[in-house]
């Protein structure tokens, strides 16, 4: 499986396409904004889009999902906790943030941890990782980890927003650690890192 990052909307959104080994079947992770933008690139590059996949219910990783979703004619899949998100700008924090109006759909389907999710002939692995908002995911994916706003190249994501919980956040991030062996890590914003460093230098794995 391969991976590629597109960088959307003002706060930064990593946008992640995820391609099997086919070339064409492929996954949109985090659509988080600039709709127009990622459909053209899917034409560009000729793909199959099977489905949306999101980390987590927060606008900034949703503000494209419907102009996505409807060009694509694909369903949306979100972890069961946080398909309220969706439904809710106060708890996605769209009020606090923007000044936009975004009403979405309900996902199609509501995943739950330990789900694995086939594109071509290959599998992704949910675990569910809490703590930034009750439904959190990270997308395991061969050998790389797809960690949204969960886990970040030398920090972790906030917990004060709306279903945040520090206690979740912390035991998250230790399942994370705690994976076997070495996961390239493709984060919600920023930069991406592997596992390794993370388990050396990142703080919020030495609790």
């Amino acid at each position: 499986m391969k991976i590629q990052t597109f960088s959307v909307g003002p706060m930064r959104t990593n946008c992640y396409f995820l391609t099997a080994d086919d070339g064409k079947s492929a996954a949109i992770v985090d659509p988080g904004d600039d709709a127009d933008k990622i459909i053209e690139k899917v034409k560009q590059k000729e793909l199959c889009v099977k489905f949306i996949l999101l980390t987590h219910g927060h606008f900034d990783h949703t503000m494209a999902l419907e102009g996505v979703r409807d060009a694509l004619n694909v369903p949306v899949f979100i972890h069961e906790f946080d398909n309220e998100l969706l439904l809710d700008g106060k708890k996605s924090m769209l009020n606090v943030f923007s000044n936009k109006t975004v009403v979405h759909r309900p996902a199609e389907k509501l995943l739950s941890d330990g789900d694995e999710i086939a594109l071509g002939d290959e599998k992704i692995k949910v675990l569910h990782t809490p703590g930034h908002t009750k439904g959190s995911c990270c997308f395991v994916c061969g050998d790389f980890l797809i960690t949204g706003d969960t886990l970040f190249d030398g920090a972790a994501g906030r917990y004060d927003f709306y279903g945040g919980d520090f206690s979740a956040l912390i035991c998250s991030i230790e399942r994370i650690r705690d994976l076997e062996g070495d996961f390239k890590i493709y984060p919600g914003h920023g930069n991406s890192s592997y596992l390794s460093t993370e388990r050396m230098n990142n703080p919020y794995m030495q609790y």
